[in-house]
């Protein structure tokens, strides 16, 4: 897919105006710290921060400058920061970076590094940015991060230099920035066609979600012109346009209906413009196929992955390494594919291949400076060949069900990201690419780095297990209707906490994330489950092949599109639902999110001649109430 920067203007746009050249995807204005290279002391300490002494001073003889912070600490238990409040602004984006020294700086985490935190009027944590620090003994380096837009309520931003909890040594500052970050002033998404461009001859519309930012957008916003237009490919006569103001920074989906076209390429453009000045500021770009051929396995107008024709609802677990001995326990529940981190090799391929499952076949750590990065790929000019390689080397695997492109980095690496997805569909048109965020509040960010969504929600012990749905709910936004959503359960005991979820915990967040939408399930994880001595393997392994038997008889019900009757069901907090139809009978899914029980209030088109909850018979009527108990899940099945 070739997009705004990548067709016309690279990365940032460079519009020509009577002030200059206007960028953007980069920081601008000012320095927003104050006393950035901790040149002005205050006492001991350094002016307009505030650091504990106890770890924090000045020093002159480690410093980019006159001056720099340092950080001396021995006790594993300290855990202080050396921090100021920022002024920002609700809405936008920030680059933050501080150069960082360190020696003998020891521990489990990640080092020395900044932060960017934000709080509501009330003092209420909101959110922050906390990128990988140094550690270990270090020559200057910069940590930088590029932060989420700050929410509406965000009324306090504190900025500070801080080492993680539990480590020990010494550590250095300098330099430190905060500069608004400045956006693209429009972000799109292509909704339909679903899938790289892909349309059938007989598709009646093209969709496509527009994302403009006022904060972008200098002076009246009625001067600003939002334009959508469809032709043949390399014509400037369009066969449909559609045009928008731009009001506010609410997403706007444009629907430009299709009159019957012959098979061939097109191409959708979408442009912002200043009609006061009469400048082009931004334009994307979408080439579009109709009537080609539709590739082995993708993913259709529903968000369903079809593979050989065929609906296929992966259910799975993340794994490391492969063994049959392994293999076979796994065998025994009701799994169809597996997300391996090792690199599988061919025969481990085949091995799955012959017990009837399917592979996600990881490329995720091939991007240089990345924790987990192969030592032969060293810069970024590495990258592309050992995408292509690998995916040239598996891409004719029966095995092989789709391509694992990104394990939780940041939106920061947007452009590399995109690269890789590009790399991929030039090389492999069969498969599609898997990314899992843990940034559910970037998610739309990533739209255009793969072609299935998903994030991994993980809240027991310490929160609500009706983050599962939350989460699902945001990704399915982000994604559209027509996306697919594989999103990753917690079956886990997270490091460091006290327990894995319960049976009924670990099967309500399943639950939620089908009620929300999900596509498809890949739990986190098998190795974790086999290495946790407190809670052993053969006490958890059968609940979790109880839930997921359950998900697996209920398939053809989830992935069926026909259309349900009218189910209403007033909202209330933590409850999920959906309503669907498959052979002959309604189905309506309700899941309790929460701890405590709550009842949902049911509104059916009609009194049903037959209506089953959990396969028993149960008499309900037009509009009844449906108890459910912490954690409940209910399924009824209702003939009309």
């Amino acid at each position: 897919m070739l997009r705004g920067g990548a067709l016309l203007l690279a990365l940032c746009l460079l519009a020509g105006s009577a002030s200059g050249a206007e960028t953007w995807n980069c920081p601008t204005g000012r320095n927003l710290v104050r006393n950035p290279g901790f040149e002005t002391a205050a006492g001991a300490g350094p002016a307009e921060w505030t650091a504990d002494p106890q770890v924090y001073a000045l020093d002159t003889s480690v410093a980019l400058g006159a001056r720099s912070l340092k950080y001396a600490n021995q006790d594993p238990a300290r855990y202080l920061l050396c921090s100021q409040t920022i002024e920002a602004q609700a809405g936008c984006r920030y680059e933050f970076a501080a150069w960082v020294n360190t020696q003998g700086l020891t521990g489990p985490d990640s080092g020395a590094t900044i932060c960017l935190e934000w709080y509501d009027a009330q003092g209420k944590y909101l959110g922050g940015s906390y990128p990988d620090g140094r550690k270990g003994d270090t020559a200057w380096t910069q940590v930088r991060a590029v932060s989420t837009a700050l929410p509406r309520e965000a009324a306090r931003v504190t900025l500070a230099c801080y080492v993680r909890k539990g480590m020990t040594g010494t550590a250095w500052w300098d330099n430190v920035s905060v500069r608004r970050w400045r956006e693209k002033p429009i972000e799109t998404a292509l909704l339909l066609p679903a899938y790289r461009g892909l349309l059938p001859e007989k598709a009646t519309e093209v969709r496509v979600r527009v994302h403009a930012r006022p904060t972008e957008l200098p002076g009246n916003l009625e001067v600003y012109r939002l334009a959508a237009r469809f032709s043949p490919a390399g014509e400037t006569a369009a066969i449909v346009a559609r045009g928008l103001p731009v009001s506010n920074d609410t997403p706007a989906e444009m629907r430009l209906p299709l009159p019957a076209l012959s098979a061939g390429s097109y191409e959708l453009r979408v442009t912002l413009t200043d009609t006061k000045e009469k400048r082009l500021l931004w334009e994307d770009f979408y080439p579009v196929s109709i009537g080609k051929q539709f590739p082995a396995s993708y993913v259709d107008e529903h968000g369903r992955l079809i593979v050989n024709g065929q609906p296929f609802f992966p259910l799975g677990m993340y794994f490391s390494g492969l063994s049959e001995e392994e293999l076979a326990v796994y065998r025994e529940g009701a799994f169809n594919c597996l997300m391996p981190y090792g690199a599988p090799t061919r025969a481990q391929l085949d091995l799955l291949g012959g017990l009837g499952l399917k592979a996600i076949y990881s490329i995720k750590d091939l991007y240089s400076g990345t924790q987990y990065c192969p030592s032969t790929i060293t810069r970024a000019a590495d990258e592309e060949e050992a995408v292509r390689d690998a995916v040239r080397t598996f891409r004719d695997h029966p095995a092989l069900l789709a391509w694992y492109i990104n394990d939780e980095l940041p939106s920061s690496m947007r452009d590399r990201l995109e690269a890789h997805q590009r790399w991929v569909e030039e090389e492999d048109p069969n498969h599609p690419t898997w990314a899992v965020l843990a940034q559910v509040d970037e998610l739309p960010n990533y739209f255009h780095t793969c072609d299935i969504l998903g994030s991994d929600p993980y809240p027991i012990p310490g929160a609500s297990p009706d983050m599962a749905g939350q989460w699902t709910r945001l990704t399915r936004q982000a994604g559209g209707p027509a996306r697919a959503a594989w999103m990753v359960p917690q079956a886990f005991r997270y490091p460091g906490r006290d327990r894995p979820p319960t049976y009924e915990e670990l099967r309500s967040m399943t639950w939620q994330c089908l009620a929300e939408g999900a596509t498809g399930l890949i739990f986190y994880s098998w190795f974790e489950l086999r290495q946790d001595r407190q809670f052993p393997f053969e006490a958890r392994w059968p609940e979790v092949k109880r839930v997921v038997a359950e998900v697996k008889a209920m398939v053809p019900m989830l992935l069926s599109v026909e259309k349900p009757p009218a189910i209403g069901v007033d909202q209330a907090p933590a409850l999920h639902w959906t309503a669907r139809a498959y052979g002959g009978a309604a189905y309506l899914i309700l899941v309790n999110g929460e701890r405590t029980p709550l009842t949902a209030k049911v509104h059916l088109p009609a009194s049903p001649r037959q209506a089953s909850l959990e396969g028993k018979a149960v008499s309900v009527s037009k509009d009844f109430r449906a108890e459910l108990p912490p954690l409940g899940v209910s399924v009824y099945r209702l003939v009309f």
